[in-house]
């Protein structure tokens, strides 16, 4: 049982508990059970090579960092409603390389008060996004999903694609 397996069971125990209410240790010991059982079923009949390129590691602070931006964005949106605001489309080019990333950053961006996913194709994505009517274009939606990025880049695994490009 690797230091992975142990992250796993132990975030998928914590979660358990908290949706049981409870922290005795009849529920830490059927949240470690179901734990295991489900990392087993899934690694079993699941292949994940999509997320082959993600340090979980460094990800794992990620949820926290998200939550605290989301309530620092959405009093910037209070404050923009009150005063001049303006709402357009923008699309902008993405620097992740991993699939999996650039979801979790469209789904991200929703999570956040001030833009919207619309669409995504490969390294683009186009947002609905609200703004300063006094500014040009959307610069607080393009520095929300820039910082979103920054924070992803960081687990995003070094691998075969950079590889290839030094190889180039």
């Amino acid at each position: 049982m690797g230091k992975h397996t142990i992250f796993v069971t132990s975030a998928l125990t914590l979660v358990w508990c908290i949706l049981m209410e409870g922290f005795s240790w009849q529920n830490v010991a059927v949240g470690m059970f179901v734990g295991m059982l489900s990392m087993h079923l899934m690694g079993r009949f699941f292949k994940f090579e999509e997320i082959e390129n993600v340090n979980f590691y460094k990800l794992a602070i990620y949820p926290p960092w998200l939550i605290q931006r989301i309530y620092v964005d959405a009093f910037f949106l209070l404050r923009l409603i009150i005063g001049k605001a303006k709402w357009g489309v923008m699309t902008m080019d993405l620097e992740l390389e991993n699939e999996s990333l650039r979801i979790m950053l469209a789904d991200s961006v929703t999570l956040t008060p001030g833009s919207v996913y619309l669409e995504r194709h490969e390294k683009r994505i186009t947002l609905l996004c609200i703004g300063h009517k006094d500014k040009k274009g959307y610069p607080a939606s393009v520095g929300d999903v820039r910082a979103i990025e920054k924070m992803l880049v960081r687990s995003q695994v070094i691998g075969t694609t950079e590889n290839k490009k030094d190889a180039d």
